[in-house]
């Protein structure tokens, strides 16, 4: 993949009318760059036109919590960018919203995305790694921008979960001998275990 691509210029342009007014005022920037981020590590790895577009794109369907919204957010995808975009993205949503619309318990959430991530399919795992990546750099940002106190405003999780999360995630993908970016999970495992550190070191200073 080189130079400018329209269909990624496209799922920007989609992302910046769908994702950004999903969401919260307090989030930040940082939260509106994600799908952009997102797209940079994962063409960084060389991940093709597909992967990137659904990278962007997953983000928006991933904030939206009303089962009718939902719906028409798919049409919309599968309209403007084609059913196997609109597979790949759905692959790589975690289920935070129950079928009312009301956030998911975290841990709850967590255990079923895990479920998914060992027989999600390739491209999909890129889109969740590169995600996860750019969480993990944000946060340990923010974090020395303006101390643990934000993360309680923006993150459900505690250090012991965060903890449990990434060894999990790690692990199940660790599992995964045919998903081929053995490189992106040695990032995820250096990035992670860094935040992990940079908590507890927050943690125990408090």
């Amino acid at each position: 993949m080189h130079g400018y691509s329209d269909r990624i210029s496209h799922a920007l342009a989609f992302s910046a009318k769908y994702y950004n007014s999903r969401v919260p005022r307090s989030a930040g920037m940082a939260y509106l760059a994600q799908p952009a981020n997102v797209a940079v590590i994962l063409a960084r790895y060389g991940a093709d036109e597909a992967t990137v577009v659904a990278g962007i794109l997953h983000h928006a369907l991933e904030e939206t919590a009303e089962a009718a919204d939902v719906d028409d957010l798919r049409r919309k995808i599968a309209d403007k960018f084609g059913p196997i975009i609109l597979g790949v993205v759905l692959d790589a949503v975690e289920p935070r919203y129950d079928a009312r619309g009301r956030e998911r318990p975290w841990r709850a959430c967590k255990q079923e995305f895990l479920v998914h991530l060992a027989e999600a399919e390739p491209r999909a795992l890129d889109i969740c790694v590169a995600d996860e990546i750019q969480r993990c750099g944000w946060t340990g940002t923010m974090m020395r921008r303006l101390g643990v106190e934000y993360l309680r405003t923006v993150s459900h999780a505690s250090v012991d979960q965060t903890l449990w999360w990434y060894r999990s995630m790690v692990e199940v993908l660790a599992g995964r001998a045919e998903w081929p970016r053995r490189d992106m999970l040695d990032e995820l495992r250096r990035m992670s275990a860094a935040l992990i550190h940079d908590l507890r070191t927050n943690e125990e200073g408090a």
